[in-house]
Parts: C-alpha cells; structure tokens; sequence
C-alpha cells in the first residue's frame, strides 16, 4: 500500500501516442500464465496478473462505443483495476488504499471513456516498474479479438493452442492449486473450478476458441504458437514471439520460476521450462470415457493443429454417467459465473454460439 500518491508516472498520457501492449490470450489452462511470465521476462515489459477487463470489470459491448464515463464510475472501476493489479483478482475492490490515487489519475487525463482510462492505466502501471510495454495475459480475451485489435491499434495479440486432453486434465485438477502453490486462492473460487469441469463442456469450449482464432490467422497483429512447440523448442519460439512483437530476445526470458501448474507443487527454486507438461495426459487423470468424449468432439480441429487422435473408447456405462453429470456441471457452472461477469449472455453467446 502506498503512503501517499505517486504522480510522475502519469505524465504525457495520451491515447493517440504510438504505446504498444502485448495480450496474450487462448482457451483456459493452455499455459498463457507461464508465456506472460516468458514475456515479463523481457527488460522492457511488465506482465499483468489477469485482470479481466473485458468480461468481469466493464461490459464490452457497452464500452466500445466511445461512451463517456463519470468521475465516480471511473474511480470505482480504477479502485478494482489497482486492487486486481497489485494484490489478486479474487481480493475485494480496496478502495481505502487506491482512490485517492484513482482520482490523481484521472486528473491528468481529460480520458472519460473506459476503454481510454483502461490503456492508460495498462502504460501507467507498466511505468512504475520501469517497463515501457504492458502485457495482459487473461486467457478470456480471445473472445474480444475485434474490440482489441480496433481499440489498441499499436497492439500485438499472442494466441496459446494446447492439446485439448491436456486442457482437460488441467482444468479437472484447476480447484486443486489453493493446495499446490496458490494460496491466495479462496475456496468459493475453487469450488468454481470444480464446477467448470466437465470433458464436454471443457472441450466444447476449446473447440470454439480454436474456431474463433481460426477468423484471425493470417491478420497482420495476430498470431497463434503451440503450447507444445514452446515447450520443445523454447528458445527458437520465444525469438519469432519477440520477432512477431518488435521486440529483443533476452535469454533471461527463459529463466522462468516453474509454478502454476495444476499437476504439481510449485517449485519456484526450479528454473526454466518443464518440457514434461507436454502430453501429460498420457500420465493418467483422465478416464477412457473422458478422453473418448474430448476425441469425438474436438477431432477436426486436433488434426488442425497436429494432435493425433488415439484409439481410445469409453465404455457405454461411463458414457452415461458422463451425460448425466453434465446436466449437474453445468447448472452448477452458471450459478458460480453468474455474479463474476458483468452480461453472462453475452459471456455464452460469445464461447459457445461463435
């Protein structure tokens, strides 16, 4: 917490300059975590805890259009952009620590449209750690590929594909990571985790955000890497992402602490990437049924990218099992999601029905 208001950061704020920002984005638990913190290796960028901007703190479709905010409704969601920021996205809006600082911002920028507000504050963070490129790393912003690209013209958009078996075991054992390194995770939040689950569900959804990145390929500030290739072959990847960027390569960038994984404890002391998350599917945590749904669903767009479908099945019992807990899932499912977005129709319109 900060004693009193640091203003030297927010000097020549202005949305028409040629500031650039990194997102990294991808369908969950396909390792855009460990990229940003690839990334936020690099001297000149600061990487972002998610933050959610674009679904949680704002409605998109309500802000893109230039609209005009008040002083109070851009402080309140500066307060819950400076407590995501610098303590965690699950900690309550703090606004005894950062509403004064909130409104010494917005008193050196004429900005009132949150979109403007929300860029500046990407650059203004960014500052005070000495770094001159934000990068924003929140999975879920591949659904917003238009509004970025419009409203961050100097942006470059980095997009994660992971074998979707590997999705599913990690999004299965997500609740788990308050026990393996993520203390500040609360229960209620795990508990979401938990609900999210289900191999339909999960798949369904990896195979819309493989569609939805499919409209971009070829879209001069998108790209889209393997999660597997950046594991086999860090250095060679990292280079094109920062060629793709504009940026350096530094070597430092692949000396990565190895947390966040949902499979095992974090080793921080441990440095550099763990080549042995690629195919951890084939290590167990997924029954037969689990995978033969996920084969079934995805198989079109595994070829896509490479991943060779298996001749797995499950048997027709636990198939059905299956079936049956979807409805439970996924009713489960919305009833958690429904308080953490700010339009969950327009949060399923946009994963499912694209």
């Amino acid at each position: 917490m900060r004693n009193s208001v640091d203003i030297s950061c927010m000097q020549n704020i202005d949305s028409t300059d040629q500031r650039k920002q990194v997102f990294v984005v991808g369908n969950s638990r396909s390792g855009t975590t460990m990229l940003g913190r690839i990334i936020g290796q690099n001297s000149k960028v600061y990487t972002f805890g998610e933050l959610h901007f674009f679904d949680h703190q704002v409605d998109a479709g309500a802000v893109t259009d230039g609209s005009q905010w008040s002083q109070d409704k851009l402080v309140t969601l500066l307060v819950r952009l400076f407590t995501s920021s610098r303590e965690s996205l699950f900690s309550k809006a703090n606004t005894a620590a950062y509403e004064e600082e909130a409104v010494a911002f917005l008193g050196q920028s004429a900005e009132r449209n949150p979109i403007d507000v929300y860029r500046n504050f990407l650059h203004y963070e960014s500052n005070l750690q000495d770094r001159e490129i934000p990068c924003e790393q929140t999975p879920g912003y591949l659904y917003f590929l238009n509004e970025i690209l419009d409203e961050f013209p100097n942006a470059v958009i980095v997009n994660l594909v992971r074998d979707p078996r590997d999705v599913l075991v990690s999004q299965k054992n997500k609740w788990r990571r308050m026990f393996l390194g993520g203390s500040t995770i609360p229960r209620n939040e795990a508990f979401r985790s938990w609900t999210n689950y289900h191999p339909l569900i999960t798949t369904k959804l990896w195979v819309s955000a493989v569609r939805i990145a499919s409209k971009f390929k070829g879209r001069e500030r998108f790209m889209s890497i393997r999660f597997e290739d950046l594991l086999s072959s860090p250095e060679e990847t990292v280079r094109g992402i920062c060629a793709f960027a504009n940026m350096d390569f530094e070597s430092s960038m692949l000396d990565v602490p190895q947390v966040g994984s949902s499979a095992g404890t974090d080793k921080p002391e441990e440095i550099g990437i763990d080549k042995n998350r690629a195919q951890a599917w084939l290590k167990g945590g997924l029954s037969n049924a689990e995978i033969d749904i996920c084969q079934r669903v995805a198989k079109a767009e595994m070829h896509e990218y490479g991943y060779v479908v298996e001749d797995i099945k499950g048997s027709w019992l636990s198939l059905l099992g299956s079936g049956c807990s979807l409805f439970v899932k996924g009713f489960l499912a919305l009833l958690m999601n429904f308080k953490r977005t700010k339009n969950l129709k327009e949060m399923l319109l946009r994963r499912i029905a694209k």
